[in-house]
């Protein structure tokens, strides 16, 4: 069995859109190296955007559905002022919890997630009602190479421009929009509004304090610092992804060299060795 999977990325996996920037072009082997990819799906077993490993559908390697979706996002202008629903009990559905690594920023990039902390929520509900730009109501969060963000489900957010992260998510591709800077691309206030938690806000790491642990209600992330680490018997896949700097993969006897913009998926026990003022972070989606 193969225990370290890498991606293989193909056209129903990378993702034109309008915001979208340069970079993902290149780096994952488009025929036009301008580009503008915003997307590229590098563990989904989502139908009809299913990523492979080599030659075969992700879902046919591990002989079962991915609990979690991995991708990788460029980002030239502002994405939309969003939410994501949570579980739906009712259909077992799942929802949208999310995190983002970032993996380059320009300077002064930044995201935006929870409401601001001056802001009334009722205020917040008469600016969507009233079709307003809504950034300047939510938290402006300042971010880095190697910063980290967890996103519940139902936290409003938007994630700026001149940025490169990986995200992984619930297998879930449902989003619905506040406001959208005036794209010709719908927008859904009344369901955002049933969606939204605007007590909701994100957990957030930057690269000066210690490694941690971020937990959400499924999302498990583990920062690693430089160092050696073994992990043994996870409780299921995991994504390996490279913060900042370069890092060594090694299960049993495979061995990969990972760079950030890499991703990788361990399915065994796993050691990972990363040189001075390198940062990983590994997640998974936390099983019952």
């Amino acid at each position: 069995m193969q225990r370290l999977l890498r991606p293989a990325p193909g056209p129903s996996t990378l993702k034109s859109t309008r915001w979208a920037g340069t970079r993902l072009a290149p780096l994952r082997g488009h025929p036009d190296p301008h580009a503008r990819i915003g997307e590229s799906w590098e563990f989904s077993t989502l139908p009809g955007s299913e990523s492979r490993v080599g030659d075969r559908p992700l879902s046919a390697v591990l002989g079962h559905p991915l609990p979690f979706l991995a991708k990788l996002i460029d980002t030239a202008l502002p994405l939309s002022v969003q939410v994501h629903p949570g579980d739906d009990p009712t259909t077992g559905a799942p929802g949208k919890e999310e995190a983002w690594v970032i993996l380059a920023a320009d300077p002064d990039a930044r995201v935006w997630a929870g409401l601001d902390p001056t802001c009334d929520p009722a205020e917040f509900r008469r600016a969507v009602a009233a079709g307003e730009p809504l950034l300047h109501f939510l938290r402006t969060i300042p971010v880095v190479a190697g910063s980290v963000l967890l996103i519940p489900a139902r936290t409003v957010h938007a994630i700026g421009g001149g940025i490169l992260l990986a995200e992984i998510q619930q297998p879930s591709d449902v989003t619905f929009r506040f406001h959208d800077h005036g794209s010709e691309r719908p927008i859904q206030p009344h369901e955002a509004l049933a969606a939204v938690d605007l007590a909701q806000q994100p957990l957030v790491w930057h690269p000066d304090l210690a490694p941690t642990q971020l937990r959400g209600r499924h999302l498990h992330l583990e920062i690693l610092g430089p160092g050696a680490h073994r992990r043994d018997r996870p409780r299921g896949p995991t994504l390996i992804v490279p913060a900042r700097g370069p890092l060594t993969l090694h299960s049993a006897h495979e061995q990969l060299q990972l760079a950030p913009g890499d991703l990788a998926l361990a399915r065994a026990d796993l050691w990972l060795e990363l040189p001075p003022a390198a940062l990983a972070v590994l997640g998974h989606i936390d099983r019952p």
